[in-house]
């Protein structure tokens, strides 16, 4: 994809999601469930040397200490899942698309396509399946007017972060004044980027193309209105 001559394009943010590996695992599990349990048989051990009896007191309190962890460990957890719930700093679960990833790889392009579509209509607002059946059909089927009309709809259907929204009107752009040569159905989108982020370098290289595509196409006798 070329960029649009004078505003830079965002990078992509796409993180990969946060998997614990087995050790980290096992190591959690160790201090929720074993530790607990050694503690409270060491103390158990120190009573009965110190006491005398009972004698079974090291399971007692081996046991009576776990049963305690495991509590604390219960509620803080849910007091913390509630509070971070409300403040809305939860993150939900990326998606995978391994299977469209590897058709795309295989140039199986049509194929990729439609399991994109499909995981576009089970995505609950990623966006990502979108751009790709847009990028797919812009890059290896010669389809520019559907791509451009998957970015258009990762726009309706998606939940796009504000990066994500600069990007598409920034693909859209090149679609219209490059491919398609329909530089009129650029202006709304240089419009766009300059209402997304104003005041900014990007805002203004954006109103500066705006002007001069104006004034291009009023020069050729075609209109064109913001």
């Amino acid at each position: 994809m070329s960029a649009t001559p004078g505003i830079p394009p965002p990078r992509r943010r796409y993180a990969a999601p946060e998997r614990r590996g087995p050790r980290e695992r096992d190591t959690a599990e160790l201090v929720q469930h074993v530790l607990p349990a050694v503690l409270g048989f060491g103390v158990g051990l120190v009573w009965v040397v110190w006491v005398g009896f009972p004698l079974y007191a090291p399971v007692l309190i081996a046991l009576g200490v776990w049963a305690f962890v495991q509590v604390v460990v219960r509620v803080v957890g849910g007091i913390t899942g509630r509070y971070v719930g409300l403040r809305g700093d939860t993150t939900p679960p990326r998606r995978e698309y391994s299977a469209a990833q590897a058709l795309t790889a295989q140039g199986r392009y049509r194929e990729a396509v439609a399991a994109y579509e499909l995981a576009a209509a089970e995505s609950d607002g990623d966006p990502e399946p979108y751009l790709a059946v847009a990028r797919i059909l812009r890059d290896h089927l010669g389809d520019p007017e559907g791509a451009a009309g998957w970015f258009r709809r990762s726009r309706q259907d998606a939940t796009l972060p504000p990066g994500v929204q600069l990007l598409v009107c920034q693909e859209l752009i090149e679609l219209y004044t490059g491919r398609l040569r329909q530089p009129r159905r650029a202006i709304p989108e240089l419009a766009r980027i300059a209402d997304l982020v104003p005041g900014t370098a990007q805002a203004a290289a954006a109103e500066r193309q705006l002007a001069a595509l104006r004034a291009s196409l009023q020069d050729d006798g075609v209109g064109g209105s913001r």
